[in-house]
């Protein structure tokens, strides 16, 4: 085997086992909600008693270095009686959305989610919402972030990546 080889075949060796390490799994309301979100992103919250429930994250973007500005991934559920305080749940989550200062409402590749920017203090954001009913339970994913100059195309798509991967475990 030469020294090529051997290279190539362990960056593809170490690239599947980033892949299979790359998640972790999470669970609110006794585990009748569950999800996995990207094993890098530290939880920063933690709420898994009571009504709501919230697990959040905190995803480093080397461009908001020593700005004040972070991003963050919450998903929060609410026990609900039925289906229609789900529609209520989410008519209010976009009534409030629309009162964010700045707001300008965007489309998404999904379709099945609200994205739109808002001023937080002088900086714009991006926010992608999401929300399922499942067992009972209104769930609301938020994906918020920055928008900054140094922000690269690539953690913008990995970011992307991290909350398609917590949508689709969502949903399953």
């Amino acid at each position: 085997m030469t020294a090529r080889s051997f290279s190539a075949l362990l960056a593809a060796l170490l690239t599947a086992a980033s892949s299979a390490a790359g998640a972790a799994d999470y669970t609110l309301n006794d585990g009748a909600i569950a999800f996995s979100a990207p094993s890098d992103w530290p939880v920063i919250m933690q709420m898994s008693e009571g009504n709501p429930q919230v697990v959040a994250f905190q995803v480093k973007d080397p461009a908001d270095s020593g700005t004040g500005e972070a991003t963050r991934v919450t998903v929060t559920t609410r026990k609900l009686d039925d289906a229609q305080a789900f529609q209520s749940f989410v008519n209010q989550a976009l009534e409030k959305a629309r009162q964010t200062p700045g707001y300008e409402s965007e489309t998404g590749s999904d379709g099945g989610s609200l994205r739109y920017s808002g001023l937080n203090q002088k900086t714009r954001y991006k926010y992608r919402e999401s929300y399922f009913y499942k067992n009972g339970i209104a769930v609301q994913l938020r994906c918020v972030h920055p928008v900054l100059k140094g922000t690269s195309p690539a953690w913008v798509a990995a970011y992307a990546q991290g909350c398609d991967q917590i949508a689709a475990s969502l949903q399953k």
